[in-house]
């Protein structure tokens, strides 16, 4: 024992002296070895490198002769102001449907009967009863909370009038598709025209306040052949979603928002409310008062017949003839008609948004002949006599009225039986040809279904008059008035 703590007393004590050793000498500081040495004073200029010549560019090859372009077709000539044109409205024959393929006979075996489920237990209530169900008039069907928050936020907050319903739509493709308010006619329902295939159909509400069906022809519901689905959007219809057997694809038709407002103006015995429709955008446009006859026709198929003319850039004014407003109504005479239409104009070309210049009157149907009379007092800018089947011959007035109609006249003669004008056609050729009248005479023979034709007993249908046809062909002739 004593040795080995002798043995480390020892080591503690050398331990000691050579780490005081360590300490006390002084040895001198490592330097790095001097490698190389650099005079940082001299400049050298620096050595100039001659670049590697580059070969030219090879010269590009002649091009090749392009052959001469084909001329183009030359355009759509402008309408004629002194010629009698005939036009042919008639749909385009449908496409043959292809024969359909023979499906080969399925080769099926039965492994085991189709088996069902059990029936589904109904839910119940605290109570023990089973759940109620609320049904809204309109078909839709909801259950408890679903029933009371969805209901008050879809039927309450978006609800729309249907009168926004009605409308001109046109499509990508520069289709029109008219949706007529006619719930007051006979049709009872809404109406879709299409300008394109010249079809007329009724819309059976079914899913909902927005969503319809579409028959196989006016009166037939089913088998269902189509479905028009509205779409809102800033409180207001902006579209529809159009589905159809006859197309593969489905379209989006955008609703064209005309500018309508009510307006009252002096008439020969008192006030006269009517219905001033103008073009989308801007002022300045050609206007028309349009007399539609002295009878009291649906003023949804006016109004129809209106849009379409304000889609195409006319501003119209229509009023309904005196004794339509009350309960029961009782037709005006022409005389009535003709002076309250005189009123209507000179209302028309004193408002700031038309052009005087262009203000003129719009003799449709029955109101041909009123639509004369009182152009002939007033000599507007320009005429459009509208003949259909609503009216007779013998009610336009004789040669000695029309000779003195020294303004521009449209008369666009269209309808089922366009032969009983031939008459009229003389006389409006001959005052142009030989008496310097501004005639214009387009004869366009009706050849539509007949389920237009029929639409008001085989008169002249306020359906067919909403056709865009007949719209854009007036306001191509207007456009060029001088």
């Amino acid at each position: 024992m004593k040795r080995a703590l002798s043995w480390t007393l020892s080591i503690l004590f050398h331990a000691v002296v050579a780490a005081g050793l360590l300490y006390s000498v002084d040895l001198p500081p490592l330097l790095p070895e001097e490698l190389m040495q650099v005079d940082l004073t001299r400049i050298e200029e620096p050595q100039v490198i001659t670049p590697m010549p580059v070969p030219a560019p090879a010269p590009p090859p002649a091009p090749e002769p392009r052959a001469e372009p084909e001329p183009l077709p030359a355009g759509a000539p402008a309408l004629p102001m002194d010629k009698t044109v005939v036009l042919d409205d008639s749909p385009p024959p449908p496409e043959p449907a292809p024969e359909p393929e023979p499906l080969p006979e399925p080769d099926v075996v039965e492994i085991s009967p189709v088996k069902t489920l059990p029936p589904e237990k109904p839910e119940l209530a605290e109570d023990g009863l089973p759940k109620k169900i609320y049904v809204r008039n309109d078909g839709t069907v909801h259950r408890g909370a679903e029933a009371r928050f969805g209901r008050a936020l879809m039927g309450d907050y978006f609800s729309y009038s249907p009168q926004e319903f009605s409308g001109q739509f046109r499509t990508a493709d520069d289709r029109v598709i008219s949706i007529i308010d006619a719930r007051n006619t006979k049709y009872g329902r809404f109406l879709i025209y299409d300008s394109k295939n010249k079809t007329l159909r009724r819309l059976k509400q079914s899913f909902g306040k927005y969503i319809y069906t579409i028959g196989p022809s006016v009166y037939a519901d089913e088998p269902v052949i189509g479905t028009v689905t509205f779409l809102a959007k800033d409180d207001r219809i902006e579209r529809f979603i159009l589905v159809t057997d006859d197309d593969r694809m489905a379209h989006y038709p955008r609703k064209v928002h005309v500018r309508e407002e009510e307006v009252v103006f002096d008439g020969p015995t008192g006030e006269i409310r009517a219905n001033l429709s103008r073009p989308p955008y801007d002022d300045g446009h050609p206007g028309a008062v349009v007399v539609h006859g002295p009878d009291c026709v649906e003023p949804g198929m006016v109004q129809a017949f209106t849009r379409s003319l304000s889609m195409h850039d006319l501003a119209t004014l229509s009023f309904p003839p005196r004794g339509c407003m009350g309960e029961d109504p009782s037709p005006a005479s022409n005389a009535e008609l003709v002076w309250d239409t005189v009123s209507a104009y000179r209302y028309l070309a004193r408002l700031p948004a038309i052009d005087p210049r262009k203000a003129g009157i719009w003799g449709n149907g029955p109101g041909v002949p009123a639509a004369i009379r009182a152009a002939g007092r007033v000599s507007p800018a320009f005429l459009v006599c509208l003949v259909t089947d609503g009216v007779a011959p013998g009610d336009v007035p004789g040669r000695d009225l029309l000779a003195g109609l020294d303004f521009p006249v449209l008369w666009l003669i269209t309808g089922s039986e366009t032969g009983r004008w031939t008459p009229l056609i003389r006389t409006l050729e001959d005052l142009r040809d030989n008496g310097g009248r501004r005639f214009t005479v387009i004869v366009a023979p009706r050849r539509t279904s007949s389920e237009v034709l029929d639409a008001e007993g085989g008169r002249s249908s306020w359906v067919e008059q909403v056709a865009d046809d007949h719209a854009a062909l007036a306001m191509s002739w207007i456009a060029n008035l001088k």
